[in-house]
């Protein structure tokens, strides 16, 4: 989930793998316009992760939002909450907003299509042009499966990712067993991820700090995203 610096290398990536969007793919998005996942490390219950879809004329709106909470004995020892809305229109990012709270840790990104590229600005990262077709790091989109490089959300940074298709399995969700594609992701991610046969993000796997984290994706409930952003 954590894409590097100090926090995230405290939780082996923790950050940098919680936060992978990508250009829109409308087969991906549920009917519902939603995607809610449980997240759970070593079994145990951490938080959510939820994302909302909204259509506004031809731009396509995608709000994430990541609540997690590790506790030892009841004691709260970790804490990630994120916020992220995007644009994109015809394939291509519009704009993004991202604000994330990594145990105390602000970090703050804003991106902004320019005629030159994608204006980047991150409280990390600084000031840079990105290529105008990046895509980002949220997972939804499957076509993230296909590139070699994607644009991180949280720290405003460009990653890079060697990615191995390891065929079609049964994935197990909250929703019952679904047939997936199982994808293999290393180099600045290091992560397994499902899609199944809609292209729908379905699951994902990592390790932190030497424990399992699990997505399992959950039905549709109220308690998913509410519409804020890092805005």
């Amino acid at each position: 989930m954590k894409q590097a610096t100090a926090g995230a290398r405290r939780w082996g990536g923790l950050a940098l793998m919680l936060t992978l969007v990508v250009a829109p793919v409308f087969a991906a998005i549920p009917e519902e316009n939603t995607l809610d996942f449980q997240v759970r490390r070593d079994g145990n219950d951490i938080g959510t992760h939820s994302l909302r879809f909204e259509e506004h004329g031809e731009e396509l709106h995608v709000f994430v939002e990541i609540e997690l909470e590790v506790n030892l004995a009841f004691i709260p020892v970790y804490s990630y909450s994120h916020r992220n809305h995007e644009v994109w229109q015809d394939g291509k990012l519009v704009s993004l907003s991202s604000e994330t709270d990594d145990d105390g840790t602000q970090y703050q990104v804003e991106v902004q299509a320019t005629d030159d590229g994608l204006q980047v600005n991150s409280s990390e990262e600084g000031e840079f042009t990105a290529p105008a077709d990046m895509l980002t790091t949220s997972y939804w989109n499957p076509d993230a499966m296909e590139r070699e490089r994607l644009l991180d959300t949280q720290f405003g940074r460009i990653v890079e990712l060697q990615v191995d298709e390891q065929g079609r399995e049964n994935l197990d969700t909250q929703e019952g067993s679904v047939e997936a594609t199982r994808y293999s992701v290393t180099g600045d991610l290091n992560l397994d991820i499902w899609y199944d046969r809609e292209g729908r993000w379905s699951g994902l796997e990592f390790e932190a700090r030497g424990k399992p984290v699990r997505y399992l994706r959950t039905p549709l409930s109220s308690a998913g995203v509410d519409g804020r952003s890092g805005t």
